[in-house]
């Protein structure tokens, strides 16, 4: 779920004037909003599909998977589309760019799963406080700002964290990417974006799926308070949710299925663990999850015990490698 693969830096763009155009962004989050929106949603998953957004498939999830979860309103996760149309003076809209966000409840974090842009918008300035597209999706009360506020009233939640992935630039071939991901990291950076230091794995999006090792996890900070530091048992609490929300995109006699039942173990061993040490090697207190020969949770755990600065937390770094 490599967020914002269509974000692009291009300050210097002149070719599209929309100085006189506004934007409006449409949030569907309940059931009935995939019937009102119909037309907007099918918009929105064909610009999601387009080859020129997220051209890895391991880190694309099927629409229908994300379609579902709404039609249902499954909190696991909370699943929420933000689509955002310009409006002309005439007041015609054009559908230019999405963003899927969900919220985990049991970790009470929220996650930016995917934010794109159609490639011929990117870098344009909207309207009189000239802000480019993928800016008002993240800073606006209309945008992300806004949902987050929505989530803790809609449902008694104080989100800890907001999250999102992104490719890192030192493992990533930049010709097999969107745009190169050290200009997406710097667009996140003037964001106020940090990275949490530690070596993210992304469990796999479905049966057809693989884990993904080259991506950074990062979080915008000033959107829940946080400073320079996050808990260990926060981001182990979130993965872990992650990690089993994802088993409804599989078969029930899958490989890579968590399970309630080691779910639920492993909060319990995380709420005695702590963040405070490392797993018994002999004993391992988390039964984790397998995925390609690792047991992506136990190594997940283990490195951010060794990445701590003080007791029971991990850095919140200025992002690497966006000075390529």
């Amino acid at each position: 779920m490599n967020t914002a693969s269509a974000v692009r830096d291009e300050s210097s763009q002149t070719a599209h004037p929309y100085e006189q155009d506004s934007y409006e962004i449409t949030w569907i989050t309940k059931p009935e909003d995939l019937q009102t929106h119909a037309a907007l949603i099918d918009a929105f998953f064909a610009l999601y599909e387009h080859p020129s957004n997220f051209p890895d498939p391991d880190e694309r999830e099927d629409p229908d998977f994300i379609k579902e979860r709404i039609a249902e309103g499954t909190d696991d996760p909370h699943t929420h589309l933000m689509a955002c149309s310009l409006v002309s003076p005439a007041g015609e809209k054009t559908f230019v760019a999405g963003c899927i966000v969900e919220l985990y409840p049991d970790s009470a974090c929220g996650l930016v799963t995917y934010l794109f842009v159609n490639q011929h918008y990117r870098g344009v300035r909207i309207g009189s406080d000239q802000k480019k597209i993928a800016e008002s999706l993240i800073q606006s009360e209309q945008g992300l700002t806004g949902l987050i506020r929505y989530f803790a009233g809609q449902y008694g939640k104080t989100v800890n964290a907001v999250l999102f992935e992104s490719n890192n630039p030192f493992e990533t071939d930049a010709e097999n990417d969107s745009m190169p991901p050290a200009k997406r990291l710097k667009f996140f950076s003037r964001m106020g974006a940090k990275r949490i230091d530690f070596d993210y794995i992304q469990p796999p999006l479905g049966d057809d799926k693989g884990i993904v090792t080259n991506l950074y996890l990062l979080t915008f900070p000033w959107l829940t308070n946080l400073t320079d530091t996050i808990p260990v048992t926060v981001v182990m609490r979130f993965v872990m949710e992650l990690a089993k929300s994802l088993d409804r995109n599989k078969e029930p006699d899958s490989l890579t299925r968590y399970g309630y039942d080691n779910y639920s173990h492993d909060l319990a061993a995380l709420q005695q663990l702590q963040g405070t040490h490392k797993l018994n090697p002999a004993a391992p207190e988390l039964t984790g999850l397998a995925a390609e020969g690792r047991n992506i949770l136990r190594e997940m755990y283990d490195n951010l015990v060794d990445q701590r600065v003080d007791d029971q937390s991990v850095a919140l770094t200025e992002i690497p490698g966006i000075d390529l």
